[in-house]
């Protein structure tokens, strides 16, 4: 599953952050395409982030990263510094799992911005971090629901398989031929999706 299937819902989350705080928030896939975004950050979905970026310091280490532009290394070394209006940003990452998918980032582009992430900065991690987990969350329920649909697609052919063929060890045999599945793995399913058949 990839961030990229939900872009609507993240766009959405970002849009609330955004009235909330004040703050333009963008979300940038694990590849460090921008899939999402608000203010400043709109114009540029679907640009590449560079490797150099502090975005790319969350993937690595899956840690939340506070940056105050004035003070932070990765900025001074970033090939966007000279044209950047980014002042401070918290980022954080988005997890499912053990996998880091992406980054919800919020931005201050004013000083006013800037000392409002500054000064909260331990609560707006928090908050981040809550939003990143519904992004996470929302994510997980759609593969949930996929993975459903698949499974009742499987369980209603050999349904089918089963009524056309008949149920008997010799005809399972012939249900098996039918699904291209081995016999052993066809008992497996008709137990997993408690499939009625003769003993």
């Amino acid at each position: 599953m990839k961030l990229n299937d939900i872009t609507n819902y993240i766009q959405s989350i970002c849009q609330n952050i955004s009235t909330v705080l004040d703050v333009d928030v963008t979300v940038v896939s694990k590849d460090l395409v921008r899939i999402a975004g608000t203010g400043i950050f709109e114009d540029k979905i679907n640009e590449k982030i560079s490797d150099n970026s502090a975005f790319s310091k969350v993937l690595n280490s899956g840690e939340t990263y506070i940056i105050n532009r004035e003070l932070d290394h990765s900025c001074k070394i970033c090939i966007h510094n000279k044209d950047c209006k980014e002042l401070a940003d918290i980022c954080t990452p988005i997890r499912l799992g053990n996998n880091n998918l992406g980054i919800l980032g919020i931005a201050a582009f004013t000083e006013e911005q800037k000392n409002k992430i500054l000064s909260k900065d331990q609560e707006l991690c928090e908050f981040i971090n809550s939003m990143s987990n519904l992004i996470s969350y929302k994510l997980d329920e759609l593969y949930k629901e996929e993975i459903k649909t698949v499974e009742q697609l499987e369980k209603e052919e050999i349904e089918k398989a089963i009524k056309k063929y008949g149920n008997n060890t010799q005809e399972m045999k012939q249900v098996a031929k039918a699904l291209d599945i081995g016999i052993a793995t066809l008992y497996r399913k008709v137990k997993k999706y408690n499939i009625k058949t003769e003993e």
